[in-house]
């Protein structure tokens, strides 16, 4: 008995650490192209700030110039902790996904802030297409109201 536990005991594991690699690796197919890429702290054309409070962005919409880079300043008013990413709506769903299953995961990617409670950070991105950019929070619960865009004007 206790070796079909420890047989079945590693199956799950393995498992567990499979589907989290194929999750975390499609977390970091952003397309550049598409929602920009990482600012230069140097070239910050203008600071947004953004308020993150349990189950929402204020403010959800935000309107920017192609080319410019914008330094977000993102502080989490809220009593849980949140995330702010910047993707296409296709990633983030991918994101949430794996976060339902991997609540603790904090990413270091660029286009990626994680805090806690009464916490601040800045995430610097620069826009180089026209058109919409997403962003969300990925933790459980927190997706489906937890979202904005970035309307991205052209020059």
């Amino acid at each position: 008995m206790k070796k079909l536990v420890a047989v079945c005991f590693s199956i799950l594991m393995f498992w567990v650490v499979s589907v989290s690699a194929d999750l975390n690796h499609n977390h970091h197919s952003t397309n550049p192209t598409v929602i920009g890429k990482p600012g230069d702290p140097a070239n910050v054309t203008r600071m947004i700030e953004i308020k993150t409070m349990d189950n929402r962005f204020l403010p959800s919409k935000i309107n920017v110039k192609q080319g410019e880079t914008i330094r977000f300043l993102v502080k989490n008013e809220g009593m849980r902790r949140h995330e702010m990413v910047i993707d296409t709506m296709e990633n983030l769903k991918k994101h949430a996904k794996m976060m339902r299953s991997n609540p603790g995961f904090i990413s270091d990617d660029p286009n990626y802030v994680d805090m806690l409670p009464g916490e601040q950070k800045e995430l610097v991105w620069h826009f180089t297409e026209s058109g919409i950019v997403n962003f969300a929070c990925g933790y459980p619960g927190h997706f489906k109201q937890m979202r904005g865009k970035i309307y991205v004007e052209m020059k």
